[in-house]
């Protein structure tokens, strides 16, 4: 199997160092319906010369569309879609699954890649993408090596091998919307896991630190494992990151790929970016690695410790020799104290200006400027040969061939007999010496020439339709086999989606722990446990409620999972899902569901196949909505968070660093930030541990015309009771008291 290594693209720059290391692939963002939106990207205007530069190389451009699409931003998407469908790109990248099987519906030449946000972490996940038109899909993060090879069995599979973890499940994470209005899931995150956070809690001493910043992944070690797990194409992360970053990334995973990696690889890995070193993460089980408490910024590569520190000048030993320009940073106990840059080096001598230093700092290079230097001079270039004709009476021909390819050009003049100056052989060879920008090394023959007369401006244009046509050929070759499609689905993207009508129970529906022995009458409840091994626990309390009783799918499961989720919901009326998987997990056990906050419902698309799911009990909007944005929605029978807990993060990884043995924390945490914002964290168990991160203000709105979603997971009993008593806004908010709730994103939304 011939493993594609797959590079980021922020910019130009990060493009051209991508191709320029031999990367098989690319995925880069447009300005619109990116999850990098703060990075440069690129445009719909110059998408086509970068279409045309890869593939002239032999490399694949992957389009990132891989937000959440509002309602009002449909028309635009799909249109955006498809001019870039139009221009050649190979495959987008999607989170929405259902948005993405209507493109597959209304495209079906389209490629489809799942991202990795839609959390695909286990078999069912993948047999809905397949299901849905998805010929790959993006792992998640946090599946293990044991369950990638059981969904590399049912569809390609693209696994990140290389840089930056996202603290919540898949990246699937609300924090930043709640805490600053701007949401990850839509590009734009202020990346609040990465501050100084408390732990505390009965049972531990409490402890403090980066304590939700997790290390920078690395599997450059493990290429041949990943090879044996079946993943077809190594994604390195980073459209964020500097050219020499994905530079160097391209070129030591090429290397391992070869069985050419050692040691010294990690030195040029670290000195693109490395964020409190590295981690294998959750590729192999229970990484103590993973959390970079004392560290969230880039370290780099380390240089040695500093030996005298006079004036705010740090002198460290060394046997390398550095410039000006390489940036540097110093760390004290393994906290980082200061940044600095080159000051001067005599002999083994470096002296840097680091006012913070102290004797015995360790000082790494976070910015090597001659390795900046010598990739932004880096031009990669095909030979090309032409062999070219000219013949009074006849247009111009040159028959090109470069790589595998031959093909002939002819101009788009006539050439006459020269009365009295022919064109001579060195004035064509100089005029094809000049290739401007294409990134061509041409080998010229001229094998007839036959007194004819050239004018330079016509040989000029030749030559140009010559290298246009070299430089465009192998991106002209893929159009010709796409062809257009039609825009008219764009005006009315519903309208072939026939809805099968679902009788839904348009009061509440109430989502407790197992600890909140309390009964409801006539509404809708899940159950939440704190441990599904306790079967006969779960079974009793069921049993204790009212109404329709639905059981709690998180949005991470893997096979053990499954198994105990399938003993489990035999004895419930329907499952509650917060991950894709769970449409597949009802559909196999023929059981009710209502799709959750989790799966982001954000427009009518989604609404529509989720209607016409026979099995569909209900769904809920996306709690990044506002009431303004539900209410423009064209089936406003959904669910609407509209009380109680907000979780915001799911962790997969221990905040305790798995020490299992020794574990007698409880279930319920308190994560305290900067600011003094206490967030609950709360612990459950199901083949192993897991932890919610819940939001320090308690969800307070209007008393909603339509669904309304309760959530009480972090709450205490007697307070479920209370806000369930409660009949009006100003009730419900003197249950938590002042300063106690928040309306979250229902006033505004989100950017």
């Amino acid at each position: 199997m011939q493993i594609e290594i797959l590079a980021p693209a922020g910019n130009e720059q990060s493009f051209n160092a991508a191709v320029n290391a031999g990367a098989n692939a690319i995925y880069l963002g447009l300005k619109e319906f990116s999850a990098r939106g703060s990075a440069e990207n690129f445009s719909l205007e110059n998408l086509d010369f970068y279409l045309k530069k890869a593939h002239f190389f032999g490399v694949k451009i992957y389009i990132a569309v891989n937000t959440l699409i509002k309602n009002g931003e449909l028309k635009d998407f799909f249109e955006t879609v498809l001019k870039a469908y139009e221009l050649g790109a190979d495959a987008f990248i999607v989170q929405d699954m259902f948005l993405g099987k209507f493109l597959k519906e209304k495209i079906p030449g389209i490629c489809l890649h799942l991202s990795t946000q839609a959390g695909v972490c286990n078999v069912l996940g993948a047999e809905l993408a397949k299901r849905y038109g998805f010929s790959r899909v993006i792992l998640a993060r946090e599946t293990s090596k044991e369950e990638i090879k059981k969904i590399a069995a049912i569809i390609e599979t693209e696994g990140f091998v290389h840089g930056a973890l996202c603290s919540s499940f898949s990246g699937h994470c609300y924090l930043s919307s709640f805490v600053g209005g701007l949401s990850g899931n839509r590009g734009y995150c202020k990346q609040p896991c990465r501050k100084y956070y408390t732990y505390s809690g009965n049972g531990f001493k409490s402890f403090s630190g980066y304590n939700l910043s997790l290390s920078d992944l690395c599997l450059a070690s493990e290429v041949k494992s990943l090879e044996e797990a079946c993943v077809s194409s190594f994604k390195i992360e980073g459209r964020m990151r500097s050219p020499e970053y994905v530079y160097e990334a391209v070129s030591v995973y090429s290397k391992a790929i070869l069985g050419n990696f050692d040691e010294k690889e990690f030195s040029l890995l670290k000195r693109g970016f490395n964020r409190g070193h590295f981690t294998k993460g959750y590729y192999l089980p229970k990484s103590r690695d993973i959390i970079s408490s004392k560290i969230q910024g880039n370290i780099g590569d380390f240089v040695g410790k500093a030996f005298s520190v006079v004036d705010g000048v740090a002198k460290v030993k060394t046997n390398e020799e550095f410039v000006k320009g390489d940036g540097f940073k110093c760390l004290y106990n393994g906290v980082e104290i200061d940044g600095g840059s080159f000051i001067s080096q005599s002999g083994n001598v470096l002296s840097i200006g680091l006012k913070k230093a102290k004797v015995g700092s360790d000082v790494y290079i976070t910015k090597d400027q001659k390795l900046a230097d010598y990739v932004s001079g880096l031009k990669r270039i095909e030979k090309v040969k032409l062999v070219l004709y000219f013949k009074a009476g006849e247009r111009a021909k040159a028959d090109i061939s470069f790589k595998n390819i031959s093909f002939t050009v002819f101009s788009d003049e006539i050439f006459d007999k020269s009365e009295s100056k022919p064109v001579s052989e060195s004035e064509i060879k100089a005029c094809f010496d000049k290739v401007g920008d294409y990134p061509i090394s041409p080998e010229t023959e001229i094998s007839s020439i036959e007194n004819v007369f050239v004018p330079k401006s016509l040989l000029n244009a030749f030559r140009r339709k010559c290298y246009a046509e070299i430089f465009g050929y192998a991106h002209n070759e893929l159009l010709t086999e796409r062809g257009l499609v039609s825009l008219s689905f764009v005006k009315d993207f519903t309208s072939s989606n026939s809805f099968i009508p679902n009788v839904i129970c348009r009061k509440n529906i109430v989502i407790i722990s197992d600890s909140c022995c309390v009964a409801f009458d006539d509404e809708k409840v899940v159950v939440k446990p704190y441990d599904y091994s306790d079967a006969n626990k779960i079974f009793s309390f069921a049993e204790s409620l009212k109404g329709e009783k639905y059981l709690y799918l998180p949005p991470f499961a893997n096979t053990r999972d499954l198994e105990i989720f399938s003993n489990l919901a035999k004895s419930f009326d329907g499952v509650y899902i917060e991950g894709y998987y769970g449409l597949e997990f009802a559909e196999k056990l023929g059981i009710k569901f209502i799709a959750g906050t989790g799966l982001n419902v954000f427009n009518d698309v989604d609404v529509s196949y989720l209607k016409s799911n026979p099995l569909c009990a209900g769904y809920c909007y996306s709690k990044e909505l506002s009431v303004a944005e539900i209410s423009a929605f064209a089936n406003k029978d959904g669910y609407r968070l509209s009380l109680g807990d907000v979780q915001v993060m799911d962790l997969i990884y221990c905040p305790f660093s798995f020490t299992c043995e020794k574990c007698n924390r409880g279930n319920m945490y308190t994560l305290t930030d900067e600011q003094g914002r206490q967030f609950k964290v709360r612990r459950y168990k199901i083949s192993s541990c897991r932890f919610e991160v819940y939001n320090p203000f308690k969800l307070v709105s209007s008393p909603c015309s339509g669904g309304e979603l309760y959530d009480f997971t972090a709450s205490a009993d007697e307070e479920i009771q209370s806000v369930l008593r409660a009949e009006t806004l100003s009730e419900r908010k003197a249950v938590y008291g002042e300063g106690r709730y928040t309306s979250g994103n229902l006033p505004k939304g989100v950017k």
